[in-house]
């Protein structure tokens, strides 16, 4: 289907602000910044050039948007109260496809979590053309990570890597977006339990440290790491516990004294492969 020539095709109407609402899984963010205020005068200027594109929730009286999420913020910063619309009718896939795709087109930066939420809701969208419902949208199969790839003209790993990125916090996802956390960590980090997520930045220094003499470490190679699990050092030393354990190729023992609270213990890291 041609959704752009069907879109040119669709009369333009006018609804009312107060009537629309979001995409539910809208995976670009809007913010009242600078250019939303930009385009706020250029619309008061020029009017709304580009009708926002919407589709009809439920049984009708609510409207989705699918491309113009911005445009609308900026009308409601101008205080207007309606909007030229185009209402189409599709499916939830096709629905997603056009809020990638011309979302995709408009915007000039992406942010690595936009990226990584672009690539899980089209994901998902291929899982369930091909009726594939079982592993969930966080997680990719050869199928569609080869058809992603060739999409969105990335490697494979890079899908991989950004999909898994999903499985972060909003407070890590932050940190990725400013750079302060590189992607292969925060994708090492999206491997920790949910809860330990929530760690300081002197756990992910620790984290990133352990990382970088894992990977100097020489085949057959053995270090001692040695943890304080004093009060305020004992998130930090689970975090570490658990990145060792989402690693392949190592083999870790721990060595501590039971009898004593928060007493030093090692752990005897050897490389296998």
């Amino acid at each position: 289907m041609d959704y752009q020539e069907e879109f040119e095709q669709t009369p333009i109407v006018k609804i009312k602000l107060s009537d629309t609402e979001p995409y539910s899984k809208h995976p670009f963010k809007v913010e009242d910044n600078k250019k939303i205020e930009m385009l706020a005068e250029d619309i008061k200027e020029h009017g709304l050039l580009n009708p926002i594109l919407v589709r009809v929730l439920g049984f009708g009286g609510r409207y989705e948007i699918l491309s113009g999420h911005r445009r609308m913020e900026a009308l409601k910063l101008n205080g207007e109260t309606e909007a030229d619309v185009r209402i189409i009718k599709c499916t939830d896939i096709e629905a997603a496809n056009i809020v990638i795709k011309s979302n995709l087109l408009q915007r000039d930066k992406i942010l690595p979590s936009e990226r990584a939420k672009v690539y899980m809701l089209r994901n998902e969208c291929l899982k369930k053309e091909k009726g594939n419902l079982s592993t969930g949208w966080t997680k990719v199969d050869e199928y569609t990570q080869n058809i992603l790839a060739k999409e969105f003209d990335v490697s494979k790993s890079s899908i991989y890597e950004y999909i898994r990125l999903n499985n972060l916090i909003d407070d890590l996802l932050v940190l990725v977006d400013s750079g302060k956390i590189k992607i292969k960590i925060a994708v090492s980090i999206s491997y920790f339990p949910s809860g330990s997520h929530e760690i300081t930045t002197q756990s992910l220094s620790s984290v990133m440290a352990v990382k970088q003499a894992l990977h100097l470490l020489k085949v057959k190679g053995r270090m001692a790491l040695v943890m304080y699990p004093h009060e305020s050092g004992v998130k930090e030393a689970k975090c570490i516990e658990d990145f060792l354990k989402s690693q392949t190729g190592i083999q870790v023992q721990k060595v501590q004294n039971l009898l004593v609270d928060y007493c030093p213990y090692l752990l005897l890291i050897e490389k296998r492969r």
